[in-house]
């Protein structure tokens, strides 16, 4: 088969996301390729977070691309160990055996059990805040930010580009179809939810973003592992908002329906309406009272009535529960639709976002991985 057309772009000179811009997914993977000094003599091949094991043939084929080959790779870096950060470290450390990795030692603890075996491993935690000399006297410099959203999680800088990498940090999710690389304001509500789901507490973000500030020369571009990069006022924007933004433990407030269940109503609504376009209402009435004989304790829930149903209490738990019955067997890209409303909206009232989880691709609600 021939080869495809590479799908790299281009973040700054000599610096490229190499990794695959997915139309069906919610959360897009960002693997990063900066060739340190260009194609010339001490250049230093580096990759940021090599990426999921579902996206290898698009990297491969854009890092081979951009150096002729897997062997002319050097070294990468890791901001942490999820497998859709690390899990093409494995095939390329298997083409590259000279491959050589900064990560840290809580990272690498986790990390080492996909079977990646790079030739040479450097535990980068000893050097948090400091410049690290690299062949061809480059030099990176690594950037804590603990428990975002991992404890050993570290974000690296390029002093002479100003691009910081930050892994999970500043990641977002992207609407359907929305796959520029670039972020705008529009693209904050994803940014938002995003930490709200992954991010711990309000306190972690803060922390990491005073490192950030305090970086010289200042940062002029942020790459993160998911969603959009960051330039220009948008970035300040983003930086600041993140810093009062609660996240995690500080969005799971208790007596959630006394509290919201005004606005989770609306947010149900919002949904019956969407689902409604789609299937007609009837059908969604339909599989509301199916589901809700079938589900007993679904009758304090949920009242249904002729034209359309009503939620009653436990917002927090009825929406997934609806979402999943409504979307049942439809195409993947209607499920993903439902959970984005339900996502977006209730960011918009402000409220704790249900159990939904976001760039599950290719895999409907009611079906079992084997």
């Amino acid at each position: 088969m021939a080869d495809q057309p590479h799908s790299s772009i281009p973040v700054k000179e000599n610096c490229y996301m190499v990794g695959r811009r997915n139309p069906d997914a919610l959360l897009q993977c960002n693997t990063y390729l900066f060739q340190l000094g260009g194609n010339g003599p001490g250049s230093l091949a580096w990759c940021v977070d090599p990426g999921s094991q579902l996206d290898f043939s698009v990297v491969r084929q854009n890092l081979v691309h951009h150096l002729g080959a897997i062997e002319r790779l050097q070294f990468f870096t890791l901001n942490h160990q999820d497998p859709d950060v690390v899990g093409n470290l494995a095939p390329l450390s298997e083409e590259n055996t000279s491959l050589s990795g900064l990560v840290s030692e809580d990272a690498w603890r986790l990390a080492r059990h996909l079977g990646a075996r790079p030739r040479q491993l450097h535990f980068a935690h000893r050097f948090q805040g400091e410049d690290i000399r690299l062949p061809g006297g480059h030099t990176i410099r690594t950037v804590p930010t603990p428990f975002c959203h991992f404890r050993g999680a570290l974000a690296f800088y390029e002093p002479e580009s100003r691009i910081l990498f930050t892994g999970d940090l500043f990641g977002g999710l992207n609407d359907p179809g929305r796959l520029q690389l670039w972020g705008e304001e529009e693209d904050w509500p994803g940014i938002a939810i995003f930490h709200q789901i992954y991010m711990p507490n309000r306190e972690a973000v803060a922390f990491a973003i005073r490192q950030i500030r305090a970086l010289s020369p200042p940062v002029e571009i942020i790459a993160p592992q998911h969603g959009f990069a960051l330039r220009g006022d948008f970035m300040h924007s983003v930086m600041d908002r993140l810093e009062k933004l609660p996240v995690g433990m500080d969005r799971l407030p208790r007596e959630l329906d006394d509290a919201f269940l005004a606005q989770y109503q609306q947010v149900f609504q919002n949904l019956i309406d969407a689902a409604s376009a789609r299937l007609g209402r009837q059908t969604v009435v339909e599989r509301l009272r199916k589901a809700r004989s079938d589900t007993p304790e679904a009758a304090d829930w949920v009242r249904i009535t002729r034209d359309g149903a009503e939620l009653l209490t436990h917002g927090l738990h009825v929406l997934p529960w609806a979402m999943d019955v409504l979307s049942r067997g439809e195409d993947t890209s209607f499920h993903e639709r439902l959970k984005m409303i339900v996502l977006h909206s209730c960011h918009r009232h402000n409220i704790p976002l249900p159990m939904i989880a976001p760039g599950t691709e290719g895999q409907q609600p009611d079906e079992w991985i084997g």
